[in-house]
């Protein structure tokens, strides 16, 4: 058997503990991700319902909703966006230069 059939496994442990470590790097990206678009969202539900309880009329009431819906639509479609490029990022972990050079083509 030759070297290329049974790779040393001291490099194969490196290997795939740098695998790991960028697995739990793109993970923690994620979550600090949604954590930071829940945060906004929240905010942004709570100026909402301030200004929705605030409306002395139902013009004003619905001028808030409108608003209110427009912000939500352009938020989540940024934040699939941003899902999106972090998905990406991490599935071209380990690939070659030609590979990620192909992917930002397509991005």
């Amino acid at each position: 058997m030759t070297e290329a059939a049974f790779p040393n496994p001291t490099m194969w442990m490196m290997h795939a503990a740098d695998g790991c470590q960028a697995c739990l790097e793109a993970y923690n990206d994620w979550q600090k991700e949604v954590a930071r678009f829940a945060d906004r969202r929240f905010a942004e539900n709570r100026r909402a319902w301030d200004a929705f309880m605030s409306s002395r009329d139902f013009a004003g009431a619905m001028k808030v909703q409108q608003e209110w819906a427009q912000q939500a639509a352009t938020d989540y479609t940024q934040e699939a966006t941003r899902l999106g490029r972090l998905i990406t990022s991490l599935s071209l972990t380990g690939t070659t230069p030609a590979v990620h050079d192909s992917a930002a083509l397509v991005a």
